[in-house]
């Protein structure tokens, strides 16, 4: 469903990606790992459209992106969600997903316009759907740290996406809210989505992730099932320690 081939990215004299190839196919998981700065989020960047590659090719389903905005690469099916929280705290959270539906949808967007026709049903099935029933009447800024996370992700699926990225997901997310996001996001991936997702928290990598693949200064150090990578010596050297 999305797959990078060769891809490198170089920011002035620095190689921040160098020869980095992978695929995620429908109804699987890709978990990304690595130590801090070895490319994870730029990676995303790139599969996502927000940065350019400097050499290789992004493809989306049969199609060539690598120059494609991250506009339409979200019309075309790709969604993601980024490391920090981006919510319109002001609004409650059924007005995010509201106006989540309304961004994907055909019709020009306005965030003036009120909720139309089965809009107000399909919010309440997305909040539903991330553990959220019965608080679209919340402001998004009164929401609890873990319940924001759940809210980017109702909207990120609003568009009903083919493709998900996520920039770990858990990133400031309390103990408690970790099981409930991380089946969430196996129930994104069973419904069919293709799942690419960058995470720290390794227990979730290993219980979640169908393969994973291993980043370390810019290139991919190993691929493959959750066992496989982390017995690799090159892995336990260079990110997960001796203990494991």
């Amino acid at each position: 469903m999305i797959e990078a081939t060769a891809v490198g990215w170089r920011v002035g004299g620095a190689q921040i990606l160098d020869d980095v190839s992978l695929s995620v196919g429908a109804g699987e998981l890709l978990g990304i790992i690595g130590p801090n700065g070895a490319g994870k989020s730029s990676l995303v960047n790139i599969l996502s459209g927000v940065q350019r590659p400097t050499t290789g090719r992004i493809s989306l389903g049969d199609k060539d992106v690598t120059r494609t905005h991250a506009t339409k690469r979200a019309r075309m099916g790709l969604a993601r969600s980024f490391q920090t929280s981006a919510l319109f705290d002001g609004l409650t959270a059924g007005e995010n997903v509201r106006l989540a539906i309304q961004a994907s949808g055909e019709r020009p967007f306005s965030p003036f316009r009120r909720a139309e026709g089965d809009e107000g049903d399909r919010v309440d099935e997305l909040l539903e759907r991330v553990r959220m029933p019965g608080r679209a009447a919340t402001l998004a800024r009164d929401l609890s740290h873990g319940d924001r996370r759940k809210l980017e992700l109702a909207m990120a699926l609003a568009s009903e996406p083919t493709v998900l990225l996520l920039d770990e997901p858990m990133a400031g997310v309390s103990a408690e809210d970790v099981d409930g996001l991380t089946d969430i996001i196996g129930e994104v991936r069973d419904s069919g989505v293709a799942v690419a997702m960058v995470e720290h928290h390794m227990h979730v990598v290993l219980g979640l992730a169908d393969r994973v693949a291993v980043l370390h200064h810019g290139q991919v150090l190993a691929t493959g099932s959750p066992d496989d990578v982390t017995s690799d010596e090159r892995v336990q050297q260079a990110y997960l320690g001796e203990a494991l």
